[in-house]
């Protein structure tokens, strides 16, 4: 079928328009169709300009040398830039005596030809592609040449790329960039340090670390970025240094050059000996950045006293991240001395609260359990602060799985880290006066395309509508009283109209008003007759369709951003740091908050059971969510069914796929996707009912919910298309499906031409896992019966999908 789908493209690179041409040449030239040579050669000076540059990159990628004299012909001959840049391209990327012998010309010779476009001449272009492929094979004897075009008045201006192309030139190149080290140019200093930082040569750090204390500060920042590149961790303490310089740009790239050896796991050593003095410098961005570097290459107490000692004062700091450096820092060395001075940080309310938080993550990192720090993280849970309490919970759920150590002082045992999390999820932890604390809430929205929820800070909300609305009767008019008595009543500086006879009616009593009211009511007078609604076209209609989701997404947001008591604030803290538990325990509370009355900490409950689930959904108590999920899923909100969907879908009981199959139906795009997903996990890896003692009324075959979800490809929602058709290629994995594949198949192509055709690519891909000998036929079949060149590069997009190997990419060959 490859060969049939090289044919069909051949034959359409012959008969096809413009378009067809040119999206058959590319696919040609992707799948490096040998076949196709002879046939692309020939659209080298195809009528159409597009057609020619295609035809000329796709020669490149099949990298047959055969194509190497029509290329250099047309070069000769060729009057566009655009093509001669295009062949140029491909000499480069074939290779061979001839073409580099080309291309060494050509980066020097401008051929008469080539016409000028304005006042750029396309040349140009063309002798940047030449410059490049001759850097990209390193060619030593090019070196001379492509100094000379850099020195060149005439020369455009390509320094940088020429830098790099002598980057790639092993000997003669190296030489070139270490003499223009010298340049009285800090351009030319500077670009030589960033070519040799990208030569990978064993000799260029020596070279480079003598640019640290060049005189220009931006070929000191571009040493020490050149230093990270090549990982010359010996010269790191030399970095560090240089966050005192002066120049902002030099300490920009050094603090980022730093973190970049730091993270590659150098030698501490030296930087180790150079701390004393870093950890104190007045300067607090070197002593975040020294912190930083040293908890990324430290072992576990390599810290000696008198250093960790410094690193301890520096959690008072008064730079926010100073503080937190440190305490990461200390989390990294792990020595139990330290915990006492973490402990005394986290309670001092003074500190800033997103250090105090790395605090409590330090103390996390030791899986300690003892008085002092579970009081301490106790205490923390009723902060002020919601990253605070969000911090101390994790670390509690975190410490569950440590033994407790016994109070030396009384010989017994503190409370365990979970009682406090799940006192907090009951409500159990604060006084009811306390509860009344309007926090800065933090909001969880469901995220479909990934399997977390994503935490969102969110602001205060003003409530002056609020308190316009709830003013009483008495309010509004003492204050008109109020007005009257206090404001001059103010006349009108120009007299009224007169009012007609029989405008206005006689002074009628309320009852009589009332009644009055009721009569025309009744009889139709005075009331307009009713409107029609509006008729409007379906452009106008998908309008308002998309006017009236984007207020209800605007609704939910509102929703979400809104302040929250601190009693139910703990509670959906709570529930979140639960999500890696599967403590008898711990599933009791989240049956328990999955049947609250809260709406959110339902929310909250149902994807901590997700969480858990996933985990481990044979968890004891776990399954007896079945029916608060169930119920939910139909009558909750979107969240609520989001969430709900997840969850069933992760505990693997077949009761829930009748109740998922309903969700398809909903109005809800983000419901329809997450029920598809939770029924293809059921159906691929569901527990067998009768095994498991499922309660299953009604069994479904998986036949059945591939049938359904074929159903979700013609819908108007682009995700929703893709997640059913993503679902579909997992399950006709199922051998019990083979005879679904045919008609499968033919929906997923129809689904590609939906919309833009942006899926095409996609569905080609899913095609090739379901099916891609099949599949290619259809679209062969399919290719010769579609009527627009639009259509046909949707149908070659998916053709092409299916036989590319990605892993694949065009190389260069290497010049003899």
């Amino acid at each position: 079928m490859r060969s049939k789908t090289e044919q069909a493209l051949i034959e359409l690179m012959k008969n096809g328009d413009e378009a067809d041409r040119c999206y058959a040449a590319r696919t040609l030239g992707t799948l490096h169709s040998q076949n196709a040579v002879e046939t692309l050669i020939a659209h080298l000076t195809d009528e159409d300009i597009d057609v020619c540059v295609d035809a000329a990159e796709a020669l490149g990628r099949i990298g047959d040398p055969a194509a190497v004299p029509p290329l250099l012909n047309s070069l000769s001959k060729e009057e566009s830039g655009e093509v001669c840049t295009a062949v140029t391209s491909a000499l480069g990327m074939l290779g061979g005596e001839a073409a580099i012998d080309a291309l060494k010309k050509i980066a020097v010779e401008r051929p008469e030809a080539i016409e000028w476009e304005d006042d750029w001449d396309r040349w140009w272009d063309v002798q940047l592609a030449a410059v490049e492929a001759l850097g990209r094979y390193g060619i030593e004897d090019a070196t001379e040449l492509l100094v000379d075009i850099m020195d060149s008045d005439a020369s455009q201006d390509i320094d940088a790329e020429i830098y790099h192309a002598l980057s790639s030139i092993k000997q003669r190149g190296f030489e070139v960039l270490c003499e223009r080290l010298k340049s009285p140019s800090a351009m030319h200093r500077r670009r030589a340090v960033t070519a040799l930082g990208r030569s990978g040569s064993p000799d260029a750090s020596s070279k480079i670390g003598q640019s640290l204390r060049d005189k220009a500060p931006e070929v000191r920042a571009a040493a020490a970025a050149a230093l990270a590149k090549l990982e010359a961790h010996h010269y790191l303490s030399a970095i560090v240094l240089l966050l005192r310089d002066e120049d902002e740009d030099v300490r920009s790239a050094a603090v980022e050059a730093s973190s970049r050896l730091a993270a590659s796991q150098g030698d501490p050593e030296l930087l180790l000996k150079e701390s004393s003095s870093l950890l104190v410098d007045p300067n607090s961005l070197v002593r975040t950045t020294t912190l930083k570097t040293l908890s990324g290459l430290i072992q576990p107490e390599a810290l000696e006293q008198t250093t960790r000692q410094l690193v301890e004062q520096n959690l008072s700091h008064s730079d926010f991240n100073t503080a937190a450096a440190a305490a990461d820092l200390l989390a990294a060395n792990r020595a139990s001395e330290s915990i006492e001075p973490l402990i005394e940080m986290v309670g001092n309310n003074t500190i800033y609260s997103m250090a105090r938080r790395h605090a409590i993550l330090a103390l996390r990192s030791f899986g300690i359990n003892n008085r002092a720090i579970i009081d301490v993280l106790k205490s923390a849970v009723l902060d002020k602060d919601q990253a605070v309490r969000i911090a101390a919970l994790g670390a509690l759920s975190h410490l569950e799985q440590f033994p407790l150590q016994e109070d030396e002082a009384t010989d017994q045992q503190p409370q365990r880290p979970l009682d406090i999390v799940l006192a907090a999820i009951n409500g159990e932890l604060i006084k009811p006066e306390e509860s009344e604390v309007p926090p800065i809430s933090q909001t969880v929205e469901f995220d479909p395309e990934a399997d977390k929820t994503l935490p969102k800070q969110t602001e205060d909300e003003t409530a002056s509508d609020e308190q316009a609305a709830t003013s009483t009767l008495a309010e509004i008019t003492g204050a008109t009283e109020e007005a009257a008595t206090t404001e001059p009543l103010q006349l009108p500086e120009q007299p009224s109209r007169v009012v007609e006879v029989g405008e206005v009616n006689k002074a009628i009593s309320t009852l009589d008003a009332i009644a009055m009211d009721n009569v025309e009511a009744t009889l139709g007078i005075g009331q307009e007759e009713p409107t029609a609604a509006p008729e409007y076209d379906q452009e106008t209609e998908e309008f308002l369709k998309l006017v009236e989701q984007n207020n209800r997404t605007a609704m939910r947001m509102k929703k979400n951003r809104r302040t929250i008591p601190l009693e139910d604030d703990l509670r959906i803290l709570g529930l979140r740091v639960l999500t890696k538990q599967t403590d008898e325990r711990a599933i009791a509370a989240m049956l328990q908050a999955l049947n609250d009355d809260n709406n959110e900490i339902r929310y909250e409950a149902a994807l901590a059971i997700a969480e858990a689930a996933k985990l481990n959904r044979d968890a004891p108590g776990l399954m007896n969510a079945m029916g608060s999920l169930i119920t939910q899923l139909g009558l909750g909100d979107e969240d609520q069914q989001i969430a709900c969907a997840r969850a069933l879908g992760y505990l693997g009981n077949k009761a829930a796929i009748l109740p998922l199959l309903d969700a398809l139906q909903s109005d809800l795009t983000q419901t329809k996707i997450e029920a598809i997903r939770a029924l293809t996990n059921l159906a691929l890896h569901g527990s067998d009912p009768v095994e498991a003692d499922h309660m299953v009324t009604k069994p479904v075959s998986p036949k059945t919910i591939v049938r359904k979800i074929k159903g979700m490809l013609q819908s108007q929602k682009n995700g929703v298309r893709i997640t059913a058709a993503n679902a579909l290629s997992e399950l006709l994995q199922l051998e019990a499906l083979a005879d679904e594949i045919p008609d499968t198949i033919e929906r997923l192509i129809a689904t590609a031409f939906l919309g833009s055709g942006e899926h095409a690519r996609p569905i080609g891909k899913i095609l090739r896992q379901i099916d891609a000998e099949a599949s290619a036929q259809r679209l062969l079949k399919g290719l010769a019966e579609v009527d627009s060149s639009a259509e046909r590069r949707f149908v070659i997009e998916m053709l092409e999908e299916l036989f590319v190997s990605h892993s694949q990419e065009a190389q260069p060959q290497q010049a003899a």
